[in-house]
């Protein structure tokens, strides 16, 4: 092995193996780009995400040895002006940018941007990548040369860094589409926290896979249903044998719901339903297991709403908000003034507010609206 050709292979390699992990693994793709940076011989560099229909940067990470309110400084008030970041945008995904070939000694020598604030900060020449990024966004990647140093020319494109650039891309390209799948999976869950309602996800051998907010804590409070060697199941004989037939009906080739009465204990009665998951989704694989959503409810147990509920919901004061609840259980207007101990007027004011806030007409499309409301674990900050 010789010292040039098969030991620059292997970091090559190895650098463009370390492109591929930072994929899934943001400390990965930092050492990544730090090592590009080593490679094409820069002396720091700074990696920004541009929203490009704001025309501005929305995140940024660097290894540039300047202060925290300098690089704040050019991402609020002087990258939106940059013709470095518009000679970036207007590259081709994956292309390279050498600033010097764009932008002459001349034109540098009259920059307000590069005499004030870039020279004096130690940057003067810049090798910038256009990668792809997720959401309307682009990735720049801009390596960093001193004025003490020569420019970035084209014999600094060696095949190895043309290369190293594309793969570079290209796990740039399956981050933003991994980045844009998580975002969509941490809302979701979000979302399903947010629910009073239990939610568990199985496959057909009633492994669970995921736990809602509400599943944890009905877990916690009741001894007829538990996960028991990561299986979902009931205690009662006759339950599990139900449970399992719900799961294998949901999870069979041709797929059906169902829902099945637990038998209660001190006198909670609980209904799960199984409602088939199919792999219709985009990054489903063929291998992957059919899973059902099996959600828990109380029998008997209405939808309550709390002031803070509606508060969050439309911005209706606690006393605004105590009158909607009173009229959705059937409390007549008059009724609830003598009970709230407030003039008949002072409650047909805050009725109008309540009308103005959620943008009701009648009391009849209030109700409506309040009853539509699901089972929300909406709790107020301690």
């Amino acid at each position: 092995m010789d010292d040039t050709g098969n030991t620059g292979k292997l970091t090559l390699d190895a650098l463009i193996g370390t492109c591929y992990d930072g994929v899934l693994d943001e400390a990965r793709w930092d050492e990544a780009l730090r090592g590009i940076n080593r490679w094409v011989g820069g002396m720091g560099f700074h990696s920004v995400t541009w929203d490009r229909s704001r025309h501005c940067a929305t995140r940024d990470s660097h290894t540039l040895e300047t202060s925290p309110e300098v690089i704040r400084e050019f991402l609020e008030k002087l990258a939106p002006s940059d013709p470095r970041v518009s000679l970036m945008l207007r590259q081709p995904i994956g292309h390279a940018m050498r600033c010097h070939h764009h932008l002459s000694d001349r034109y540098v020598a009259r920059s307000e941007l590069f005499n004030e604030f870039l020279i004096p900060n130690g940057v003067r020449y810049t090798y910038g990548l256009h990668l792809e990024g997720a959401d309307g966004t682009s990735e720049l990647l801009a390596i960093l040369r001193s004025p003490d140093h020569v420019p970035f020319e084209d014999a600094d494109a060696d095949p190895e860094l043309e290369i190293l650039t594309q793969h570079l891309a290209r796990a740039a390209r399956l981050r933003a589409g991994t980045r844009h799948l998580q975002a969509q999976a941490a809302m979701g869950m979000a979302v399903l926290d947010q629910l009073e309602l239990a939610v568990i996800i199985t496959d057909d051998t009633a492994h669970a896979h995921y736990l809602n907010a509400a599943a944890h804590q009905l877990l916690g409070e009741t001894r007829n249903i538990a996960i028991r060697s990561g299986k979902f199941g009931a205690l009662l004989p006759n339950d599990e044998r139900a449970l399992r037939r719900l799961i294998a009906q949901a999870t069979a080739p041709m797929p059906v719901a169902g829902s099945h009465r637990l038998h209660g204990e001190n006198q909670r009665h609980w209904v799960v339903t199984a409602l088939p998951l199919r792999e219709s989704h985009a990054c489903a694989a063929p291998w992957q297991r059919p899973m059902t959503m099996l959600t828990i409810g109380e029998l008997d147990r209405r939808v309550s709403l709390s002031p803070y509920t509606l508060k969050v919901l439309f911005g209706l004061s606690p006393a605004e908000a105590r009158l909607a609840l009173a009229l959705a259980e059937g409390t007549e207007l008059t009724q609830y003034a003598q009970d709230a101990k407030v003039a008949i007027n002072t409650a047909r004011t805050q009725l109008r507010h309540v009308f103005d806030k959620t943008g009701c007409r009648r009391q009849a499309d209030l109700l409506r609206l309040l009853h539509a409301i699901p089972a929300l674990r909406i709790h107020a900050p301690v």
